[in-house]
Formats: C-alpha cells, sequence, structure tokens
C-alpha cells in the first residue's frame, strides 16, 4: 500500500487573497521587537578582512541584517539568500532539502562550486557542502556577501564569491528570552527558544515539513512517469555561545537533519501506479565549535568543522516494473568529513594606509564509508601565508595589493598542490557619497576528497586524476548614496580553467557518474538600488545580465567540447516594505529568466523562467508579542528550482507563527 499517494489539496487561496488584500491596505507597515535603524552605507569587514565602509571597498558587497532576513519570509539561510540580486538559487525539495550529497545551493555568478561559506570569518565547507538550508535565521547577526574571486584572501573554493555568516553574540548585563512557535500546510512546524543571559547565549530551533509529492519527475523511452516525493523532513539546531571577555568569545553549533524521500511509479504505469519503487533515507549531522579572539590589531580563531551523512535506500522494484523478491538495500553508507585548524592576522596602520599578513592551517580529514572496509580514509593538511598592502596614492585614490601562497602534505603521492594568487584593486572616490573602482585578481581552488574518490553506490567514481582550477577575475564597479538612495553597478568578467564540474558527469557509453575539469567562463552587469522613504515604504532592486558558459576539458569521448550555457542570462529581482503603526508588509520577489537546464551529457535546453514570490506580514499585538504570516510561493507556480535536473518548487504554502519576548 502507498502511503504517499494521497496528494494534499491546496487550502490556501483564501489566506493568500486575504494576504494579498492586507498589502493593499494603507494602514499596513512592519514591527517587530526590535527595529534597526536604517544605515545608507554600512561597514563591511569581509571584504579587505578588516572594517572598512562599502563605498570605500574595491568591490561588490551585500550587508543583510537580521530585518532584512526576516523581511523574506525564510526561516533559514538558504531561503532567505534566495532573494538577492546576482545570488541564483538552487533547491532539491520543500524547505531546501537535501537529497544525499546533492544539496541546495547559493550560485553566485554562474560558478557553483565556487561559493565559499563562512561563520564568522572561519570556513563552513566539506567536501564543497555548506548545508545553509540547516541554519536557521535566529541565530543570525548579519550576512555579508562579496561577490567575485575571492581566493586571495580566503583560499580555495571562493572562485565565485564569499558568504561570512556572523552570528549573534552575547553582552555583558543583558538579559534577554524568546519563544516562537508556528505551524503552517503541507506538516509545517517550527519551534524557537532564545536565551540571553548576561555573557552567555543559546537557541534551539526545531523545523519540520511533512508530505510534499512530486519534487520532480522523470519519464521513459516508453512515456512512463516515475516521481519522486518528500516523505518528511526534520531539522534540530542547537547554537550557544559564550563571550569570556572583550576579546575571546566561544560559538558552538549543532545540526541534525533527517530526510525521508521515496520514487514511486505515476502515470502510464496502469496498477503500479503510485507505488513506491525505492524509499530513501538521508541524515545530517554537523558540529561546528569556534573559539575567536580580536584586539585593536590581531584577530584570529581556532575551529573544529565536522559533519556525517549517512545513507540508506531499499528498492522493491525495478525500474523496469519487476518486484524484487526481498527488498534490496541499495544504499547503506556512512560517510565522514572534519577539517580543524587556525587562522591568525595582524594589522598594521601606516601614515597613508594599512598592511595586513596572516597564516591558516587546516586539517582536513575524509571518510568515505565507514560501512565498507574497502573505501579508504584521506587526510591532507593545507597551509597558507596571505598578505595585503593597503595605500593611499592622494586623498581620492587608494590602491591595494593582495597575495596568498598555498601549499599542501600529507596527501597521496602526486596528490599534493601549491599555488601563489594575487589581486590588485584601485579605489577612487569622487566625493564622500560616490566611488569608482577596478580590480584585477586570480583564485585557485583544490579538489576536494569527495570529488576524487567518492564511490556512492557504485554509480558516482571518484576521479583521482583532477586538476585544481585556476581563473582570471575582472571588475569595474560603480557607487553611489544620496539622501535615501543607494545605488551599486558592477561589470564584471571572469574565464576559470579546470573548473571542476559541477555535479558528477556521464560520459559516452559509461554506466557511472564521476567529476570532470571544464573551462569555465562569464561576462555580466549588476545593478542593484535600495531606496528607504520617510512615509513607511522601502524598496529595493536589482537587475542582471550575464552569460555563464562551460565546456570539458578531457579527451574521453561523448564529453562537451563546446560551450554549452547554464543557469540564465537574466535575473530581476526585489522588495518593497511598508511600516505603519502595529503592522508590517514585505513583498520580495526574484525572476530568472532566458534560463536553461544543463544536462551532463546532453546539450542544454530552455525551460521557462522561475519566479520567487514571498509574502510576509507582521502585526506587534503589543511589546512582547508579535505575529507573523509567511507565504512561500505566493502565485503557486509550478517552476523549475533546479539547473542539472527538473525540481519543482513546492507549491504555495504558509506559515502562521507567534513570537513573545519577555
Amino acid at each position: 500500500m502507498n502511503l504517499f499517494r494521497q496528494r494534499k489539496k491546496n487550502q490556501l487561496k483564501k489566506i493568500v487573497a486575504i494576504g494579498l488584500s492586507t498589502l493593499a491596505v494603507s494602514s499596513l507597515g512592519y514591527a517587530n521587537e526590535v527595529v534597526d535603524e536604517y544605515e545608507l552605507d554600512t561597514v563591511v569587514v569581509t571584504a579587505q578582512r578588516y572594517e572598512k565602509k562599502d563605498i570605500d571597498v574595491a568591490a561588490s558587497t551585500d550587508v543583510y541584517t537580521a530585518e532584512d532576513l526576516h523581511r523574506t519570509g525564510a526561516r533559514n539561510v538558504q531561503q532567505a539568500l534566495s532573494m538577492a540580486t546576482g545570488l541564483v538559487y538552487e533547491a532539491k525539495g520543500p524547505g531546501g532539502v537535501t537529497n544525499s550529497t546533492m544539496t541546495s545551493k547559493i550560485i553566485i555568478r554562474g560558478v557553483e562550486k565556487g561559493t565559499l561559506v563562512l561563520i564568522n570569518g572561519t570556513p563552513l565547507n566539506l567536501r564543497g557542502l555548506y548545508n545553509l538550508e540547516d541554519i536557521p535565521l535566529e541565530s543570525i547577526e548579519r550576512i555579508e556577501v562579496v561577490k567575485g574571486g575571492g581566493s586571495v584572501l580566503y583560499g580555495s573554493e571562493a572562485t565565485g564569491g564569499v558568504i561570512n555568516i556572523i552570528t549573534k553574540k552575547s553582552s555583558k548585563g543583558v538579559s534577554r528570552t524568546s519563544i516562537s512557535t508556528g505551524f503552517g500546510n503541507y506538516g509545517q512546524e517550527n519551534y524557537n527558544l532564545n536565551v540571553q543571559e548576561n555573557k552567555v547565549g543559546f537557541s534551539y530551533t526545531y523545523d519540520k515539513w511533512g508530505e510534499v509529492n512530486g519534487v520532480s519527475q522523470t519519464q521513459d523511452t516508453k512515456n512512463r512517469t516515475m516521481e519522486t516525493n518528500c516523505n518528511s523532513s526534520e531539522k534540530n539546531n542547537v547554537t550557544l555561545n559564550y563571550s569570556f571577555d572583550d576579546k575571546w568569545d566561544m560559538v558552538y553549533m549543532h545540526d541534525e537533519a533527517l530526510n525521508r524521500r521515496s520514487t514511486s511509479f505515476a502515470d502510464g504505469w496502469e496498477d503500479l501506479s503510485g507505488t513506491d519503487q525505492i524509499q530513501r533515507r538521508h541524515k545530517f549531522t554537523k558540529d561546528f565549535l569556534q573559539f575567536n579572539y580580536k584586539s585593536d590589531d590581531v584577530t584570529g580563531n581556532v575551529f573544529y568543522n565536522a559533519n556525517s551523512l549517512d545513507s540508506t535506500a531499499y528498492t522493491f522494484y525495478t525500474t523496469a516494473g519487476k518486484k524484487n523478491k526481498v527488498p534490496t538495500l541499495s544504499t547503506n553508507t556512512l560517510e565522514k568529513n572534519r577539517t580543524s585548524g587556525f587562522d591568525i592576522q595582524k594589522v598594521w596602520e601606516q601614515e597613508n594606509g594599512k598592511i595586513l599578513f596572516g597564516t591558516t592551517y587546516q586539517n582536513e580529514v575524509y571518510k568515505p564509508n565507514l560501512r565498507s572496509s574497502a573505501d579508504k580514509n584521506r587526510s591532507r593538511n593545507n597551509f597558507s601565508v596571505y598578505g595585503q598592502w593597503e595605500t593611499e596614492l592622494n586623498d581620492s585614490d587608494t590602491f591595494t595589493l593582495s597575495g596568498r601562497e598555498s601549499w599542501t602534505t600529507g596527501a597521496d603521492e602526486d596528490k599534493n598542490f601549491n599555488n601563489f594568487s594575487a589581486q590588485g584593486q584601485f579605489l577612487h572616490k569622487i566625493n564622500e557619497d560616490e566611488s569608482i573602482y577596478a580590480s584585477i585578481g586570480q583564485s585557485f581552488v583544490m579538489p576536494t576528497f569527495g570529488q576524487m574518490y567518492s564511490k556512492e553506490g557504485s554509480i558516482v567514481i571518484g576521479n583521482a586524476d583532477l586538476r585544481p582550477q585556476t581563473g582570471m577575475h575582472y571588475e569595474l564597479g560603480w557607487k553611489k548614496n544620496h539622501e535615501d538612495h543607494k545605488w551599486r553597478v558592477a561589470l564584471f568578467n571572469y574565464t576559470i580553467k579546470d573548473n571542476i564540474s559541477s555535479s558528477a558527469q556521464k560520459v559516452g557509453s559509461e554506466t557511472w557518474y564521476y567529476y570532470m575539469n571544464e573551462d569555465l567562463r562569464n561576462t555580466g552587469i549588476e545593478l542593484s538600488a535600495e531606496v528607504k522613504e520617510n512615509n513607511g515604504w522601502s524598496y529595493n532592486y536589482g537587475v542582471v545580465y550575464n552569460n555563464p558558459e562551460s565546456k570539458f576539458s578531457t579527451d574521453k569521448p561523448g564529453a562537451k567540447t563546446y560551450w554549452d550555457r547554464n543557469y540564465g542570462r537574466w535575473q530581476l529581482n526585489g522588495g518593497v516594505t511598508y511600516q505603519k503603526e502595529q503592522w508590517t508588509a514585505s513583498l520580495m520577489m526574484n525572476y530568472l529568466a532566458d534560463r536553461v537546464i544543463t544536462p551532463s551529457s546532453e546539450h542544454s535546453y530552455k525551460v521557462k523562467p522561475y519566479l520567487l514570490a514571498n509574502l510576509n506580514v507582521d502585526y506587534q499585538v503589543d511589546d512582547e508579542s508579535t505575529l507573523s504570516l509567511s507565504v512561500e510561493n505566493l502565485f503557486n507556480r509550478k517552476d523549475i528550482i533546479s539547473h542539472a535536473s527538473e525540481t519543482f518548487a513546492t507549491p504555495t504554502n504558509y506559515m502562521l507563527k507567534y513570537k513573545r519576548t519577555f
């Protein structure tokens, strides 16, 4: 008997209508227990590893406060960043649910494996995965995004850009507690407890989705359909922070995510329609520990970052529809990854600038399958030294030169890498509120152990011959602040040699998939604006045009050695918020057009644009209590939200939430 055959009916039409009607009412506004003061020009840390006003940074940067993230109506970092300018969203199911090692992604400037995620400056990436969908917004103070190759200052994996998540810190003498609970359709539940007591901060979040059928579909040569269903997903997150004194603090995060999926027979299968062909279970467990030090001129951290992926799959029928006498355990793997190390830097103030010097060490361990004695564990040591020299040529012009030397030891013979990368940046201040800049830099990415050695059910085979990827990045930009407006424009170009393919590829008549090197190129322009008016309205919008393309650099027969398109050429995004008295309404949208699906072994083909649209409405009952209604996929579009296969957006869904602060 198929437990997942009965689809849930859409009960949201009335609620969506109410939400849209409410948005149009002039008495709406934004209210939360803390309303951030609007700052036209924010201070960023990530772009140059020390504090600097955005207008003075020769790079494309965006800062999203906790309030900005809340207005998206999202519950985790992955969904919140889906509304950002220049970031392409990819998901595998509701709430950004994962499918084994195929996780949701945030793609910056068309480089799928080029997003480096940091927690307070420490790399979160493990095996190229960062699982932003498992990080709740409740523990986030702000997120800084730097677009463009950033490997010079941050090392491997930053060829598209850097996302730095800054967590909330506890403060001496501050005492605050909040609790929230939320419910929605498709079996959604969300609970959060936040406690800050003097120097200690604690947060616990539980998030659940029920059954969502038809997240993806495939057809065989007889036009019969197979359907993938998300049966359930649960996420638990614990975040603990402690401030020892004004210089030292500690952050610990523990995440557990349990996802159940099935593939069932659908249209064209007659008596088998609705019957599960295979059932899968994936459990992610992650631990992140960080000790941070910060003084006037020295900053650093010591970190430990580990995850495990436990995957099982039972096959009840063959893909041809023949029933197995006994369900087959087709997947039974337990993979573990770990990194640990430190990053320390010192800044010297000069008469006309600054000098920065730092060093990092990271020990990397990969255990491909603890349930198989045949799979060998891998490890290596990653070292780097980096420096930056910033000098003011005159009152208007600043030049910055950066460099990084990276090398590895301890890997298998001939599998250690070394590289030197450099970057030069020039910024000209037209006046205090306007600047132009130019940047040219190199990037470098090492292949991960998973890409080189993985054996996922004998379908995905690691490619030990992968070469490190190197890139050249160019950017011109203009920034201007004026009264209540902020404008940003960036023109960019890059070429990446030996880019490691974003997903495992199948070539020719071979029956397995593996990662390969490819060449990647892109040229584009980004424009964004923010407006804060005095009548309760605020706006933001962005326009991006680019043309990411790739081709394999291999002599294997059947490989795509021609330039093939990726993602979409046009992106339009924007948001509007209105605040008055006790009310808030925020509508956020992101539109990706002229887009393609890019299969591993076939030419890309056009697919309709996706339109992500979220509505969030808050009502402040009193000083301690807030009611919120968030609606995702407002227009109930069945858009494809992946880029190499066809995974569909979750139908219109909502959550009603109550929060109380003590």
